[in-house]
């Protein structure tokens, strides 16, 4: 089984953003549950859907870090006042995970896009402001030498288990599902319940969505954030939110599979092996 690594410990966050840059598959905290990315390119996006038994050329969505969020959209396409836009995703960004939805910029790759009446638009997922994934998606990102990674749930594709499956929350999970493998790296916290905790207003399952593409703020996914706090943000900066025909129920949230422990590392960093997720 691969080890799971600490979050908070800057020798295992390096340890887990070098076998990210190497084309592991990173199984990581983010937020108050857990996500899967990896490099952004066709391969690494064609190699996560197999891990998860999904269609090979499924579009992905993106993750960066705070200050990197805006090279992924092209402003020049948004019909919405700038200054309140940006505000309503500030505040959302500081009470925790949140995605946008909004014209893609030029740098953004087709395999990461989807056209949506006409519009080229990139789906971006944020763990929040304090999230500690934002220094270890920063430390890969200048590895790589890119802006943004591939992101999506981190879970068996529901084309697997032909039922709709929920996010993880509990690394030790994604550890039983995915930790036989030796082209995965898991990186968690040490008190999951703790940190959860930190985020009262969200459960803990995939985000809500809120595009601005159309020239209108719409919530296209009722996820972890409920509707009725993400309508105050919007009304407090002079915007309406419209309730999307796909948030009108809510995503599903995965049961505890059992008494979350706080995580302790068994065994001493190893020399991680030669990554073969393209394979």
């Amino acid at each position: 089984m691969e080890p799971i690594l600490d979050i908070a410990d800057l020798a295992q966050r390096r340890e887990a953003a070098e076998a990210t840059a190497a084309g592991a598959a990173l199984f990581y905290a983010f937020g108050n549950f857990c996500a899967l990315a990896a490099k952004p390119d066709l391969a690494s996006l064609q190699a996560m859907n197999r891990l998860k038994g999904r269609p090979l050329d499924q579009v992905g969505s993106v993750t960066t870090t705070p200050e990197r969020t805006k090279l992924a959209f092209d402003w020049d396409a948004i019909a919405l006042p700038w200054s309140a836009l940006v505000a309503v995703m500030g505040d959302l960004h500081t009470l925790g995970p949140i995605g946008f939805r909004g014209p893609a910029a030029e740098m953004i790759p087709d395999h990461l896009t989807v056209t949506d009446d006409g519009i080229r638009t990139v789906q971006v997922i944020s763990p929040g402001d304090v999230c500690p994934s934002n220094a270890l998606v920063a430390e890969i990102l200048d590895l790589i030498g890119e802006d943004i990674l591939y992101i999506t749930s981190a879970n068996t594709s529901s084309h697997v288990s032909k039922q709709i499956e929920a996010a993880h929350f509990e690394i030790r999970e994604i550890q039983r599902e995915f930790g036989h493998r030796d082209d995965v790296v898991l990186i968690g916290h040490r008190n999951e319940r703790q940190v959860r905790r930190q985020y009262p207003r969200h459960l803990p399952c995939s985000t809500s969505i809120v595009a601005f593409h159309t020239g209108r703020l719409v919530l296209e996914r009722l996820g972890s954030l409920d509707a009725h706090i993400i309508e105050q943000v919007a009304n407090r900066h002079g915007l309406e939110l419209e309730i999307g025909p796909k948030a009108q129920e809510r995503v599903p949230v995965r049961k505890p599979a059992r008494p979350a422990l706080p995580l302790r590392r068994t065994r001493a960093p190893r020399a991680r092996r030669a990554h073969r997720i393209h394979a």
